[in-house]
């Protein structure tokens, strides 16, 4: 799975370098860039959420709680903070 995340992740960077920072796109590149962010992060997220089930299968019933939703808070923040800016 990191190896596809890996993947994922440069498609990502790279299809965000395309899109050049404009809200909406204008060109059929920029498109087509927009639409790869949207799939290749489909793919990042689905990866996790494979690698969370495997590691649940392991899990005892004793081990302590896990807060992993609360990493959306940082992102969340980045997302809102880079709108505000714009």
């Amino acid at each position: 799975m990191s190896v596809t995340n890996a993947v994922s992740g440069i498609i990502i960077v790279g299809g965000m370098l395309t899109m050049g920072g404009g809200l909406l796109p204008n060109s059929t590149s920029t498109f087509l860039a927009a639409v790869s962010v949207a799939i290749a992060s489909m793919n990042i997220f689905g990866g996790f959420l494979v690698t969370q089930r495997m590691l649940n299968m392991f899990k005892r019933p004793t081990d302590p709680k896990e807060y992993n939703y609360l990493l959306a808070v940082p992102g969340a923040a980045g997302i809102a903070g880079y709108y505000a800016a714009l």
